[in-house]
């Protein structure tokens, strides 16, 4: 069990990286075309757009696992999740 357990917390520390990454890549976007390649007119609409999104994502999150979007509990709800399939993916019964 504890090594599903490290695996799960592994994971869910990699999930958390690879979300913050894009959420660094929308921002490198966002400036990016605003001050290279188009203006703020056209940046407006489309940063607007990735903000729904993005809130979209969190707010789905939270209708799903009715937990508070803190970064600790973020990651503890992942690793949650994937200690629970991996245990099941092994065949252990966490009920018990």
């Amino acid at each position: 069990m504890d090594v599903i357990a490290k695996q799960a917390q592994r994971k869910a520390r990699a999930l958390m990286w690879m979300g913050s990454s894009v959420l660094v890549t929308e921002l490198a976007v966002i400036v990016a075309g605003t001050f290279n390649y188009y203006s703020w007119d056209i940046m407006e609409p489309i940063s607007y757009l990735m903000m729904y999104g993005n809130f979209l994502a969190g707010f789905t999150f939270y209708l799903g696992n009715k937990k508070d979007l803190d970064v600790d509990s973020l990651t503890e709800v992942l690793a949650a999740r994937f200690r629970r399939s991996g245990a099941r993916r092994q065949g252990i019964d966490l009920e018990k």
